[in-house]
């Protein structure tokens, strides 16, 4: 196999998880049931050859020499789970770095005899992370922008009130009698926030020096930012978009059923059938249940699902009625999926967090943390719908006759 056809084939390694894989090199698509995050499934892209980074043609290179004299290799890649506390962050020094610190490994047959699958997992998520940069490449300009939904401020800084007074919110005896290195994080974390709300670096950190001369004015600075990042930041990560879709729902033996037509003229009607059942399963509670009902037309009131021969699975910005679903998935990868992609059409947005640091020049992807099971969230075990989503639809999406 070329090169050029192996980083393309490369590519198709994106939607293996971030979090964990199987990975059986003798078997071919669908790819093994995995875990798997949403970076690896949502909209990326691959300009050639011609435009990846020396150090990711290098990296591809090396992963399939590797691969074709030690076959065994990569054929089971244990779970790495990033959160905010870890995130998962790629630029091309620290590929550079990572690169050369395997192949000094490899090199030393003692260390290999002791540590070799130590190193090939190693490897094995640097050309993932290879390819996941030169497949974020083209949305690097609509990704800066995203850097303003980077909770890890106020997420790290509630801890930290946690910690000091056992609430999210610091009292002001904490400022008071906070630390010198204390109260460095907390000047940073509230910039950050500040930041997001105003670019302006200078206007953030002016109005941070003058208010730190009094710790009363401080508590209240610090107060004030926690409290609107999280209704104009945080807590807008859990609701329904302004513009969500309305249903038709009706009351139906003490719950309400809310019916969405769907077609797929090009899918199996029977994989299609245990598709949509599993989404119906997964949005439904006792009171509330979607009823999925399989039409044969389009309409403008029709979500349609369109199967994708890509890695790629989305629903567009532009079009919250259609649904790209690979078909290059296991089955009960694309039924978690279908289900998550109908988040996007009831309204819901994504709760994971994916941006480019222009600055620093490194792709950032984190999910809420290891406790968090909200199916837009994140794709591991056990992920499902919470309670508060289904009483927004209930309140807010509902059209009953």
């Amino acid at each position: 196999m070329t090169l050029w056809k192996r980083l393309l084939s490369a590519l198709l390694f994106l939607s293996l998880s971030a979090c964990g894989v199987k990975v059986n090199t003798n078997k071919k698509m669908p790819f093994l049931e995995s875990e798997i995050s949403f970076l690896m499934i949502e909209k990326k892209c691959f300009s050639g050859k011609a435009d990846m980074e020396q150090i990711s043609q290098d990296i591809a290179t090396y992963f399939y020499e590797y691969q074709r004299i030690n076959p065994r290799a990569f054929m089971f890649v244990p779970s790495r789970v990033y959160d905010y506390k870890s995130p998962l962050v790629i630029n091309i020094q620290q590929m550079k770095v990572k690169f050369d610190e395997i192949k000094a490994k490899v090199s030393d047959a003692d260390y290999m005899s002791a540590h070799a699958i130590e190193v090939e997992n190693d490897l094995y998520y640097l050309h993932q992370n290879a390819m996941r940069f030169e497949g974020s490449k083209c949305s690097f300009s609509s990704l800066i922008q995203k850097k303003n939904n980077d909770i890890r401020p106020y997420l790290k800084l509630n801890d930290f009130c946690r910690e000091k007074s056992g609430s999210e919110s610091c009292s002001a005896d904490i400022f008071k009698r906070i630390t010198s290195s204390d109260a460095l994080f907390v000047e940073e974390s509230t910039i950050s926030m500040c930041r997001s709300f105003d670019p302006s670096n200078v206007n953030c950190q002016a109005q941070y020096t003058v208010q730190k001369r009094d710790r009363t004015k401080l508590h209240s600075l610090v107060s004030y930012y926690q409290k609107r990042f999280e209704k104009e930041r945080f807590s807008s990560l859990f609701k329904l978009r302004n513009a969500h879709l309305k249903f038709a729902c009706q009351k139906s033996e003490g719950s309400t059923v809310m019916t969405l037509k769907v077609s797929s003229i090009n899918h199996d009607m029977m994989a299609l059938q245990e598709l949509v059942d599993y989404v119906e399963t997964t949005w439904g509670r006792p009171d509330f249940r979607l009823k999925i009902e399989l039409v044969e037309t389009k309409g403008s009131d029709v979500i349609e699902i369109i199967p994708s021969a890509t890695m790629i699975s989305y629903v567009p910005d532009s079009n919250n009625r259609q649904i790209y679903l690979s078909m290059m998935l296991d089955l009960n990868t694309r039924k978690k999926v279908l289900a998550h992609e109908f988040g996007h059409v009831l309204g819901f947005p994504d709760c994971y967090t994916e941006f480019f640091d222009n600055q620093k020049k490194d792709l950032i992807y984190y999910e809420m943390g290891s406790e968090n099971t909200n199916i837009m969230c994140s794709m591991k075990e056990g992920v499902g719908v919470p309670h508060d989503y289904f009483d927004q639809l209930l309140q807010n999406s509902c059209v009953f006759n």
